[in-house]
């Protein structure tokens, strides 16, 4: 898959796997705008050194040092990003901090600062590079969750903050439907600066970039699919969703709190499951259900 033509915007590409994706995309050809908030005066600058790898291959990049939180500065960039290339095709919303804490000494600013970065920060992103890609008729956007959307220890703010991306994604795609726009998010793992420590040294080996880097440029191409949820790591590479177990059905008489206690084994093991393509399909499914209950014709 080649992207020669193609603009990527990719945040947090200083280091990590913002900088590998940015790379990757420029050896198959992308231009590459890369975004960090590091000072571009830095000695070490990460932001720098992404940029000389993307120059060394022969590719064309662009690079911001600014805070994806402020809208004003957002959408700046992405102006001179259309006014010097004349269009967005891929937006990778990679920035995102992580502050691991107990929840009672959780602050209220490192809670807003965690949404601010990962939420709108992402959110900023994308409304910026929105009305281009819909005039263009063609768009991939990827929002970067984190397997903390399962539930970890004092992991509460950064959880909360990637599952709110997971609601952007099942909205946003059935908008982006009708001007082919696909928006995806992919929850990566892989040995980075972040991760590392966290992972024991007899693993580490068996989390390198490569499952996490093509699954990135696979939803990035002409070929991805739209409104998913990608988790890829060590070698595998699956798709998650929100799901609904079978429902058990009540009158209006016996569905009270006492009830619903003496069945709840039988709710918590209902099976099959299901999943919906959209809240209104979700209301939909409830109202078949009642209405089929109680012998009600449904247009």
């Amino acid at each position: 898959m080649r992207f020669e033509e193609q603009v990527a915007i990719v945040t947090g590409a200083a280091a990590g796997l913002g900088r590998a994706y940015a790379i990757a995309l420029a050896e198959r050809g992308a231009k590459v705008v890369i975004i960090d908030n590091e000072p571009l005066s830095a000695k070490d600058s990460g932001l720098r050194s992404c940029a000389n790898a993307i120059i060394t291959l022969g590719g064309e990049v662009q690079l911001y040092c600014l805070d994806i939180s402020d809208s004003a500065a957002v959408n700046g960039m992405v102006d001179e990003v259309i006014s010097t290339w004349g269009k967005v095709d891929i937006l990778i919303n990679n920035a995102g901090i992580h502050h691991p804490c107990p929840f009672e000494q959780l602050s209220e600013s490192t809670w807003k600062r965690q949404f601010d970065v990962d939420v709108n920060g992402s959110f900023n992103l994308t409304k910026a590079v929105w009305p281009s890609m819909k005039r263009s008729g063609y768009g991939r956007i990827i929002m970067t969750c984190a397997s903390s959307i399962f539930g970890d220890v004092y992991e509460t703010s950064f959880s909360a903050s990637k599952m709110a991306l997971i609601g952007l994604v099942n909205s946003l795609h059935l908008e982006g439907q009708e001007f082919d726009i696909a928006v995806n998010t992919i929850t990566p793992h892989a040995v980075t600066q972040m991760t590392a420590e966290h992972l024991a040294p007899t693993v580490r080996p068996l989390f390198s970039k490569t499952t996490v880097l093509s699954a990135v440029l696979y939803l990035c191409s002409s070929k991805s699919p739209s409104g998913k949820h990608i988790l890829a790591a060590a070698g595998g590479i699956s798709q998650a969703e929100i799901i609904e177990f079978s429902g058990s059905r009540f009158t209006a008489e016996e569905c009270t709190p006492e009830v619903i206690h003496s069945r709840w084994g039988d709710i918590h093991r209902a099976k099959p499951y299901r999943s919906r393509s959209s809240g209104e399909a979700q209301v939909l499914a409830w109202a078949k259900a009642s209405a089929e209950q109680r012998d009600i014709e449904l247009e």
